[in-house]
């Protein structure tokens, strides 16, 4: 393991030191030697997770999945959500090597992000928080997965800007980068300080709006910190939660499309159907998904009643659904 991240090192030294000799000294990085970044990288860790086959997420995202994660404090390992939901084992690989059984501690909808906990007690490692809010175009940082799931990299900021998932997720701000790495999942996006910015959770082919630039999309650490205490205590947010349709949305043509409706969801409850388009939502004109969602979820949270317009071939259509929490339509949890 070691001298794997030693030949790492010394790509990532090399370029510190090239970027850093124009930086004044209160801006010179803190990261300078391999022990620095070794020391880095006893807080990131491998991830295994294995899914029930009755799981709603199993045909789409499998049920056997691997990535990344960074240990955040005694206790908790941050990670992108995906990896670990609805999962009934978890297995965290540490730098050392040993393997540790691990739980869901806390799973975040609105922002995407995981964290587990480990079952046996174990001394963890951990980084600090850094300021993603801080960050310009002009930034340089590291994305870091476990050395055994791919090799660490140097990164540019290029753009911050809103991101609509069809899976009904909208993120305000999250962080692109470039060029790619390829084991971006649940991987930290670490500064030069050896702070945490954002957490790995896409492959994009334009993270520069219009140019086709393949790179990744990051969860921006800023996002967790007003939750945090929530998630640790509650296993999820208890405030400011979205209401769930169980709709897979796109919007290509300039119109919001139904993909997919969820079994035994609250849209599919009333009758929506795939290929169906949504004018409006409670009489608001819509046209992106970005319009979808900002427009739904001003009106409350799971359990408002919202009505939806529909396009149906040639008929128009108009749907009341009482909306749910996202989080009741997914396998729970067993572990030992």
């Amino acid at each position: 393991m070691w001298s794997l991240i030693k030949k790492i090192s010394l790509l990532l030294l090399i370029f510190l030191s090239f970027f850093s000799k124009n930086l004044s000294s209160e801006q010179k990085n803190i990261i300078e030697t391999e022990e620095e970044i070794k020391k880095i990288y006893q807080s990131i860790v491998r991830i295994d997770s294995i899914v029930p086959s009755d799981a709603r997420t199993a045909n789409s995202l499998g049920t056997e999945r691997n990535g990344n994660g960074v240990i955040i404090d005694e206790n908790h390992i941050l990670t992108i959500g995906y990896i670990v939901l609805e999962s009934e084992k978890i297995d965290v690989t540490l730098f050392d090597g040993r393997v540790i059984p691990a739980k869901v501690a806390a799973h975040d909808y609105t922002t995407g992000f995981g964290i587990i906990t480990p079952i046996i007690k174990t001394k963890l490692n951990h980084l600090p928080l850094g300021n993603s809010d801080n960050l310009s175009k002009e930034d340089f940082a590291f994305v870091l997965p476990f050395p055994n799931q791919g090799r660490g990299s140097a990164v540019k900021i290029v753009s911050r800007r809103p991101f609509s998932g069809w899976w009904e997720y909208y993120l305000e701000n999250p962080i692109y980068t470039y060029p790619i790495n390829y084991s971006w999942a649940g991987s930290p996006l670490i500064n030069r300080q050896g702070e945490i910015l954002g957490i790995g959770s896409l492959s994009v082919g334009e993270t520069t709006p219009g140019i086709a630039s393949l790179g990744n999309m990051f969860v921006p650490i800023n996002s967790l910190k007003d939750i945090l205490s929530d998630l640790k205590k509650n296993g999820k947010r208890t405030r400011d939660i979205k209401p769930y349709f169980g709709l897979s949305l796109e919007d290509s043509t300039g119109k919001v499309s139904i993909l997919r409706v969820s079994k035994n969801g609250p849209a599919e409850k009333v009758g929506i159907l795939p290929d169906d388009i949504i004018s409006s939502i409670n009489g608001k004109k819509i046209s992106s998904l970005e319009d979808f969602y900002k427009t739904s979820w001003s009106f409350g949270g799971p359990g408002t009643e919202i009505k939806l317009d529909i396009e149906r071939q040639n008929e128009n259509l108009s749907f009341k659904i009482k909306t749910g929490d996202r989080s009741d339509y997914y396998v729970k949890p067993k572990y030992f």
